[in-house]
C-alpha cells in the first residue's frame, strides 16, 4: 500500500511537470494579428473588387500587364500623393492611355506622378473635372514616352516654371477650359516635339513676352475665348514654324504694325469676334505665307488699301459683320488675283455699305469670276441707302430727342440711349438690300466724286461718273475685264 501511494505521487508529478512546459511553449509561439492582411500585397488597378476603393479603373484587360487602356473614375475625396493606390499601377506598367475622370469636387488635387513614373508605355494622359489649381515644375517626371497632356476643366489657375518640361515625345497639350490668367517664361520647356497647343477657354490676359521661344516646332496654338487685349511680336517669339493662330473672341482692340513679323511660317490667322477697331498699314507685314485671315465680328470702319499688299499667297478674306461703309477693288485685290489656279473667295456681307457707284467692281467681279464660292460670296454683299428723306427724318428724330431729354422731375423717366441707338441700327438694317439686286446704272455716286470728274473734264453724264469710279479701283485688272466694264456701264 505504500509503494502504491509512491507510485501515485511520482506519476502525479510528472504529469504536472508536463503540462507545464506545454503551457511554456504555447506561451512563446507569437500571435498572428490578422489585420496585416485585410488587403493584399499586390493590388491590379484594373481589377479592384473593394466597393470603398477611391479609385476604379475599367480596362481593356484584367490581368496583370497586359492592359493597354485605363479609364480610371475617382469618386471622394481624400486622395494624396503617397497613397498606395498609386504605385499600384505598376500591376499594369504595359499602360499606353490613362484617363481619369473625377467626380466630386476635391477628389483629386495634384498630377498622379507616382502613378504616372510606373507606366514605361504611357502615351496619352487624360484627367479631366479635378480641382488641380497649380502645375508644378516636372509635374510629369519627364517622361521619355508621353505624347499627349489632355488636362480639360481641371480649375488650373497657376502654371509654374517648367511645368512642362523635358517631355521629349510631347506633340499636344491641351489645357482649355480653366482658369490660367497668366503665361510666364519658361513653363513650356524643352519640348522639341510639340506641335499642338490649347489654351482656350481661360481667363488669360498676360502673356509674357518670350514665353514661347522654346516652342519653335510649334504648328497650333489656340488662344481664343480669352482676355488678351494686346499682341506684339515679342509676345509671339520663337513661333517661326507656326501654321495656325486662333485668337478669336478675346478683346484685342487694334492690331498694330509687324505684330506677326515672327510667324513666318502662318498660313491661318484668326481674329474674329474682338473689338478691333483699327489695324495699321503693315500689321500683316512678314507673314507672306498666309492663305487665311478672319476677322470678322468686329468694329472695323475702314481698311487701308495697302493692308494686304504684302500677303501675296492670301486666298481667304473674311471681313464679315464689321462697320465698313466702303471697300475698294484695291483693298481685296492681292486676295482675288494672287494665284488663278486656286479658288479664293471675299466675304463682305454684314456691313453697312453705302449703295453708290464705288461699289461697281462688285458686279464685274462677280460676271468675271469662275469660282462659284467668290460669285455666292458677291451675291451676298448687301448695302444700305440713305436717301435725302431718311436723313431729314433721322436728323428730326434726333432732335426731337435732345429735347424731349430735359424733364422736370416729378416726370423723369431713365433714358437708355443705346435702346435708340440700337433701334436705329435695326431701322438701318432693314434698309439694306442685296447689292447684285439693284441695277448697276441705278447706282448714285457721291458729290464729292462727281465734283472731282466735273473739275477734270467738265459735265460728264451719269454712266460717266460710274465708269470713272470703277476704273479708279480697277485699275489694275487686266484689260479685257476693263473692255467688259466699258460695255455694260455704258449700255
Amino acid at each position: 500500500m505504500e509503494h502504491i501511494t509512491k507510485y501515485l505521487i511520482i506519476i502525479t508529478s510528472l504529469m504536472t511537470v508536463e503540462l507545464t512546459i506545454t503551457e511554456s511553449k504555447n506561451d512563446t509561439k507569437p500571435k498572428i494579428d490578422r489585420r496585416y492582411y485585410q488587403m493584399p500585397i499586390f493590388i491590379n488597378v484594373c481589377d479592384i473588387v473593394d466597393r470603398r476603393s477611391k479609385v476604379h479603373c475599367y480596362c481593356d484587360s484584367n490581368k496583370p500587364k497586359l492592359a493597354t487602356r485605363a479609364d480610371c473614375w475617382i469618386f471622394s475625396g481624400g486622395l494624396t500623393e503617397d497613397d498606395p493606390i498609386w504605385p499600384s499601377f505598376s500591376s499594369q506598367s504595359e499602360l499606353e492611355h490613362l484617363m481619369f475622370n473625377v467626380r466630386s469636387d476635391d477628389a483629386l488635387t495634384f498630377i498622379p506622378a507616382k502613378a504616372i513614373v510606373r507606366l514605361d508605355r504611357l502615351k496619352h494622359l487624360s484627367i479631366q473635372f479635378g480641382t488641380i489649381e497649380k502645375i508644378p515644375p516636372y509635374a510629369f517626371t519627364n517622361s521619355s514616352t508621353v505624347r499627349q497632356i489632355v488636362l480639360k476643366s481641371n480649375k488650373i489657375a497657376n502654371l509654374e516654371k517648367h511645368s512642362f518640361s523635358q517631355l521629349m515625345m510631347l506633340s499636344n497639350i491641351s489645357l482649355d477650359d480653366n482658369q490660367i490668367s497668366e503665361l510666364k517664361h519658361d513653363v513650356f520647356f524643352n519640348l522639341p516635339n510639340l506641335h499642338v497647343l490649347h489654351l482656350s477657354n481661360n481667363n488669360l490676359s498676360l502673356i509674357h513676352e518670350g514665353c514661347f521661344k522654346h516652342l519653335n516646332n510649334l504648328i497650333e496654338l489656340k488662344l481664343d475665348f480669352n482676355y488678351i487685349s494686346v499682341v506684339t511680336r515679342e509676345m509671339l517669339e520663337g513661333l517661326e514654324n507656326l501654321s495656325r493662330l486662333n485668337l478669336r473672341n478675346n478683346k484685342l482692340t487694334m492690331i498694330g504694325n509687324l505684330a506677326f513679323s515672327e510667324l513666318w511660317g502662318l498660313k491661318e490667322l484668326m481674329l474674329d469676334n474682338n473689338a478691333i477697331e483699327y489695324i495699321s498699314e503693315r500689321a500683316f507685314g512678314g507673314l507672306t505665307q498666309l492663305r487665311k485671315l478672319t476677322l470678322s465680328g468686329n468694329k472695323l470702319a475702314s481698311f487701308y488699301e495697302d493692308t494686304l499688299e504684302d500677303i501675296r499667297s492670301l486666298v481667304v478674306l473674311d471681313l464679315r459683320d464689321n462697320l465698313l461703309t466702303m471697300i475698294s477693288y484695291e483693298t481685296i485685290r492681292p486676295v482675288v488675283e494672287n494665284d488663278k489656279t486656286v479658288s479664293s473667295v471675299v466675304y463682305l456681307d454684314g456691313n453697312p455699305l453705302n449703295c453708290n457707284c464705288r461699289l461697281s467692281w462688285i458686279y464685274v467681279l462677280r460676271n468675271e469670276t469662275k469660282d462659284s464660292s467668290l460669285k455666292h460670296a458677291l451675291e451676298k454683299i448687301s448695302c444700305v441707302t440713305d436717301t435725302p428723306n431718311d436723313r431729314r427724318l433721322n436728323d428730326q428724330n434726333d432732335e426731337e430727342i435732345e429735347n424731349g431729354n430735359v424733364l422736370a422731375d416729378d416726370n423723369y423717366e431713365y433714358y437708355d440711349k443705346n435702346d435708340d441707338y440700337n433701334e436705329k441700327e435695326k431701322a438701318k438694317a432693314n434698309k439694306a438690300k442685296l447689292l447684285t439686286d439693284i441695277p448697276l446704272e441705278s447706282l448714285p455716286c457721291p458729290k464729292e466724286l462727281i465734283q472731282s470728274i466735273e473739275e477734270t473734264y467738265g459735265h460728264p453724264v451719269q454712266n460717266e461718273i460710274r465708269l470713272k469710279a470703277f476704273s479708279h479701283v480697277c485699275k489694275n485688272l487686266p484689260e479685257l475685264i476693263l473692255v467688259l466694264t466699258m460695255v455694260v456701264l455704258l449700255c
